[in-house]
């Protein structure tokens, strides 16, 4: 008995799917999907603004575009995600509705670009139905292996404009979450047994983001008025991780609890320029690059994991100022995003390219929805890869409300 549970584990804890038929199998790598989204507005604009100020939007990745905001906002988005999954032999679709986070901008002096701002967004997303057939010790055997959960991110933080033409921000992160794993070993003989390994992994730590955004390069020349620049850094975080496995078998029930391991999450550097042309549009380009060859797992570097690299372009037709119609009043977007991803599979990177788009549209006063669409493609569909193509579709609801406006008595 104790032979048989031995082989058993020793398949569940060493066996590794490459590839995937119930999703894409890249989330079981690093730490699944990361969520690169500031907001609804950048997402319909190539996942740019990091040197856009706003006085309607947050950015949840930038705290010092928060600094032109006036009225308390509050916005709150959710995702729906279609996934078109295919392997060399066979494709899958799943679709899901995300919650995509919730934010909340307070103007504590709107005169120096004091902001306070809080909210909790995704940070990462595990979520893959894999399986794989083999052999081990004389034994063949089926696979199958399911993974979900993921990183959030709670953060506080404040803006502040020294300058009429230069603004800073900076927000604490508390990231945390869960991961949980559950692999089934079907063997195809009779003489050994079958079992299933559950993993559960909770992880939490903090870092912190700084930024800066700089309008003023109309005092080295007046062609350069309309652009601005802006820069923001996440410094590494070293999150605690707390590691259990459970193994069932047809004969005993056995709990292993490995005690607390430490999983690091690289330093992120961005950079971005905007344009505005005229009164109704603006032009945006960013940069953003994560050092995922610095993450280490209990101080080992992490497997089929590179340096990520992102750059997105977008464009926004502003709306009309004092416009009278209501089509007037909307915004709409455009815009690409290409991104070398931090997945290397077999010694393949996977890189994604996106085509986005997105409208904003008044809802009552200052109130707006904003929606924004995406097509995406990532990785190659040739053994053992997997080729995901994606169709996003964000909303976002944006509200105002005039809190801390002292009105005049008559």
């Amino acid at each position: 008995m104790k032979t048989a549970c031995i082989i058993v584990c020793g398949f569940l804890l060493v066996a590794t799917a490459t590839a995937g038929n119930g999703g894409s199998a890249y989330t079981m790598f690093g730490i699944g999907d990361l969520n690169f989204s500031p907001s609804v507005r950048s997402a319909g604009m190539g996942y740019t603004g990091i040197a856009l100020p706003s006085a309607n939007a947050i950015n949840t990745l930038v705290p010092a575009t928060w600094s032109r905001i006036a009225r308390v906002r509050i916005d709150a988005s959710a995702l729906y995600e279609g996934i078109n999954t295919a392997d060399a032999s066979a494709k899958l679709y799943q679709a899901k509705g995300l919650f995509n986070g919730v934010h909340l901008a307070i103007p504590l002096s709107p005169a120096h670009g004091i902001v306070f701002g809080a909210g909790i967004i995704p940070y990462s997303r595990v979520a893959y139905n894999t399986s794989f057939s083999g052999t081990q010790a004389g034994v063949d055997y089926r696979m199958n292996e399911i993974g979900s959960g993921g990183l959030t991110k709670a953060q506080v933080g404040l803006s502040y404009a020294p300058f009429e033409e230069l603004a800073v921000g900076a927000t604490v992160n508390y990231l945390f979450g869960k991961r949980a794993t559950e692999r089934t070993l079907i063997p195809l003989s009779s003489n050994v047994w079958g079992g299933t390994l559950f993993i559960d992994e909770g992880q939490s730590g903090t870092n912190v983001t700084l930024s800066a955004l700089f309008t003023g390069l109309g005092r080295v020349s007046e062609t350069l008025r309309p652009f601005s620049l802006g820069f923001m850094l996440t410094t590494r975080a070293n999150l605690s991780s707390s590691l259990t496995h459970r193994l069932e078998t047809l004969a005993e029930v056995d709990t292993i609890r490995l005690g607390e391991r430490n999983l690091t999450i690289p330093i992120g550097f961005g950079i971005g320029a905007g344009y505005q042309l005229g009164e109704r549009w603006l032009f945006a380009a960013d940069y953003y690059t994560q050092a995922w060859n610095d993450a280490r797992v209990h101080g080992v570097p992490f497997t089929n994991i590179r340096n990520s690299n992102r750059f997105g372009i977008g464009a926004e037709k502003l709306p009309l100022k004092d416009a009278t119609s209501w089509s007037d009043k909307l915004a709409y977007r455009l815009g690409f995003v290409y991104e070398a991803t931090y997945y290397r599979l077999n010694g393949e990177p996977i890189n994604m390219w996106g085509a986005t788009g997105g409208i904003t549209m008044p809802v009552s006063g200052e109130t707006r929805l904003n929606i924004g669409l995406e097509y995406a493609q990532r990785g190659v569909q040739q053994q053992p890869l997997v080729r995901d193509r994606f169709i996003r579709v964000s909303f976002a609801l944006t509200i105002a409300e005039p809190w801390f406006i002292r009105y005049e008595e008559e």
